[in-house]
């Protein structure tokens, strides 16, 4: 079997689950009050959050019929599972809203699976050594490299559709990066995150119906690291997450401060200070969400675009 006929079969499954499901599970969770905020809305519009949870059906929709197909039951496993831990995670802290300090220390425990799977190379191109073989340590920064990821998708937030459009294009590219080394597992599960997000987008974007939750983020940063790794693209992977690194750096600087700007009467977004990735394109000028999240989206895809020809370039003249 090549590796096409999954590559189309299984984000279909993902696609129609998460479409089909998202306004139910959206309306159930308006009916039990689990909702957020949209504020950059006048009115203070309550919208359902924790979509993350029918980003999970539509995971394990595809995941479920991955089984009669001749992939690698192991890596598709660990994948399933530390998305399913961060789900999780994200979900607890919808419904109880965990002290910062709680949620890293779990968040931590979402690439556990990594220290018993051992499921990808040990080989690290990207040290102040240079090339190198970690061994049995790879598998404990491992684990932080997944606890980062999710944690940093989870901080690049706040906006109507961005979290959700970040995702996509991040997976997308990860995806084709993934096919071009042929690391089927990875480009597989990369597209089934890609086609769930898409789906998902339909409701979430501009004005949103439904928000992605915690749930939804942490999901998104577990299975991405965990491609990454499981699919050894680790160089083409930091490219394509760079714009989260950079962001991670601008939040860490203010001290991860929740702040999405403030809301002018003109219904547009403007911040007093560089704070984050998107608070450099409204910083002391009022611009509108879409344009803001747009902006977004477009650095990713810069860097996803810079993954896709690294991997391109590296398969085909140094490999």
């Amino acid at each position: 079997m090549n590796i096409y006929t999954p590559l189309i079969l299984l984000p279909s499954i993902s696609f129609i689950t998460v479409y089909i499901s998202t306004p139910y599970i959206s309306k159930r969770l308006e009916e039990k009050n689990i909702v957020g905020i949209d504020l950059h809305k006048k009115g203070n519009q309550k919208i359902p959050t924790a979509g993350g949870i029918a980003l999970l059906l539509g995971f394990t929709g595809a995941l479920t019929i991955a089984g009669i197909l001749d992939l690698d039951a192991k890596a598709l496993m660990l994948i399933y599972i530390t998305a399913t831990l961060a789900c999780l995670l994200g979900l607890l802290d919808d419904l109880l809203t965990l002290s910062k300090k709680t949620l890293v220390l779990f968040s931590i425990l979402i690439g556990t699976p990594f220290l018993t799977y051992h499921k990808g190379s040990t080989f690290v191109t990207l040290t102040p050594f240079g090339p190198q073989d970690l061994g049995i340590a790879f598998w404990p920064l491992a684990l932080l490299g997944v606890a980062f990821l999710a944690n940093s998708v989870n901080i690049y937030a706040g906006f109507n559709g961005l979290e959700a459009g970040l995702g996509l294009i991040t997976s997308t590219s990860l995806a084709i990066s993934a096919t071009i080394y042929g690391s089927k597992e990875s480009a597989i599960t990369l597209s089934i995150l890609a086609a769930s997000l898409l789906a998902f987008l339909k409701y979430n974007y501009y004005p949103a119906k439904t928000f992605i939750g915690n749930s939804g983020t942490y999901m998104t940063g577990a299975i991405i690291a965990s491609a990454i790794i499981v699919g050894t693209i680790k160089t083409a992977g930091i490219i394509a997450c760079t714009p989260y690194i950079i962001n991670f750096i601008l939040r860490a600087k203010d001290k991860f401060q929740w702040t999405v700007g403030t809301t002018t009467e003109d219904n547009k977004i403007i911040s007093q200070k560089i704070c984050s990735l998107w608070s450099i394109f409204m910083y002391k000028k009022p611009t509108d969400e879409k344009t803001v999240v747009k902006k977004c989206w477009t650095i990713q895809a810069i860097f996803g675009t810079l993954a896709i020809m690294y991997s391109y370039i590296t398969v085909n003249y140094f490999i």
